[in-house]
């Protein structure tokens, strides 16, 4: 399939089953995840998939909804391009059911799947070919017409502002260029589903960004479902409408990119989300919200905005994002939450510094301070002592 592995149209729909029709997603109201009469277009159902003695995907049971823009978030090696690979037929699942708008699909080779089109990292284009001839190839392979193929081709070359560019080879472009080509490749199929396999890896910082609001513009365009596999937060916070967190194997939490964020439902999820500093303690007290919570190794105590089951002496974490950590260099009056440190580093990055404070215990703490104003020397420095503040509903209990 070179590039676009072409994936099958479902033949006859169930009857209880209508898709959405394929207009733009909006930008708010958009959870169809929360709708329990909502059929999902892709189902993952008890999936696990072995090599050998490794187990790659554990038991997997995931709905991904049409419109969707869905990133499968982790670290290398946590199967979340193994997952793409059996939804797109390269791979097939140990155990487990795949379904694809209500079609059971486990058992059906790639070319089969046309209702499912993949983007490989590579791009794939064909050097001998021009652009224009690599984002018809797909559908050339299909026996398309040929004048429906040229307007295809023609769409898709105007979706990607590609038009100047027809007759030029892959050598001849930038790697930017070379990612909207094989995306139009892919996007000329007029697939209900979108695969992306770090599509943007290839790409420098700025032009990835610069990417990565494309993506969301075609795929609000289209209509199209897109699953995006990436290791980059900054990337999968930014695209996708939600996010599944992958570990080992194993689906660790799934939700959209604020809740993901702001309720992280564990230790590894809050730390593989963005920055976080994370308090070791144990519950001390309940009131009500308010959760009083040991730190015995900075001897202090901590309140927090708790939530229903925990218990008196239970062992917790208090999560906090260093944007919501406050920096004074005396002590806050009223504060809530407040702790004495050494400035150890700190990080100018422009629009932000990042400090780093040494406390009590030896643990290090990082806040962030907005840089308002066009200066670049700053009040607080390396080695002051300083305070670190935050209200009570600033932090998240962690349990697991």
């Amino acid at each position: 399939m070179a590039g676009n592995a072409s994936v099958a149209e479902a033949a006859a729909k169930p009857a209880a089953y209508t898709p959405a029709s394929r207009t733009p997603a909006p930008q708010s109201n958009f959870a169809p995840w929360k709708d329990p009469a909502k059929n999902p277009i892709v189902r993952f159902e008890n999936v696990t998939k072995r090599f050998g003695d490794f187990v790659a995907i554990k038991d997997c049971t995931l709905d991904i909804y049409e419109r969707e823009f869905f990133a499968l978030l982790g670290p290398s090696g946590c199967g979340k391009s193994t997952l793409l690979r059996m939804l797109a037929g390269f791979e097939k699942p140990t155990e487990g059911r795949i379904f694809v708008n209500g079609k059971d699909i486990t058992d059906l080779a790639p070319y089969e799947r046309t209702d499912v089109n993949m983007m490989f990292q590579s791009y794939a284009l064909f050097p001998h070919m021009t652009v224009e001839r690599n984002i018809g190839f797909g559908l050339r392979q299909d026996g398309m017409e040929k004048s429906a193929i040229e307007a295809r081709v023609a769409e898709a070359m105007a979706l990607l502002e590609l038009g100047k560019f027809a007759q030029r080879k892959p050598h001849q472009l930038s790697g930017g260029q070379q990612q909207r080509v094989a995306l139009a490749r892919a996007i000329a199929k007029k697939p209900r589903i979108m695969l992306l396999d770090e599509p943007l890896g290839a790409l420098d910082k700025r032009l990835r960004q610069q990417a990565q609001f494309e993506l969301m513009r075609i795929q609000e365009t289209t209509g199209t479902t897109f699953v995006i596999v990436t290791h980059d937060q900054e990337e999968a916070m930014t695209v996708a409408s939600r996010i599944a967190v992958m570990n080992h194997g194993e689906l660790a939490h799934i939700a959209t990119p604020g809740e993901i964020y702001e309720f992280p439902g564990s230790r590894y999820v809050a730390n593989f989300i963005g920055d976080v500093n994370i308090f070791e303690g144990k519950v001390s007290a309940i009131d009500g919200n308010d959760v009083t919570i040991d730190w015995p190794s900075g001897n202090d105590s901590f309140t927090a905005q708790g939530s229903a089951g925990l218990t008196i002496g239970q062992q917790v974490w208090l999560a906090m994002r260093p944007e919501k950590v406050r920096i004074f260099q005396t002590k806050p009056t009223e504060a809530c939450n407040a702790i004495p440190g050494k400035v150890v580093d700190v990080g100018y990055l422009g629009s932000i510094s990042h400090y780093h404070v040494k406390v009590a215990s030896g643990q290090q703490v990082t806040a962030l301070r907005a840089n308002a104003a066009q200066t670049v020397e700053h009040n607080i420095k390396w080695d002051d002592d300083v305070w670190l503040e935050w209200p009570y509903d600033a932090g998240m209990i962690l349990t697991k």
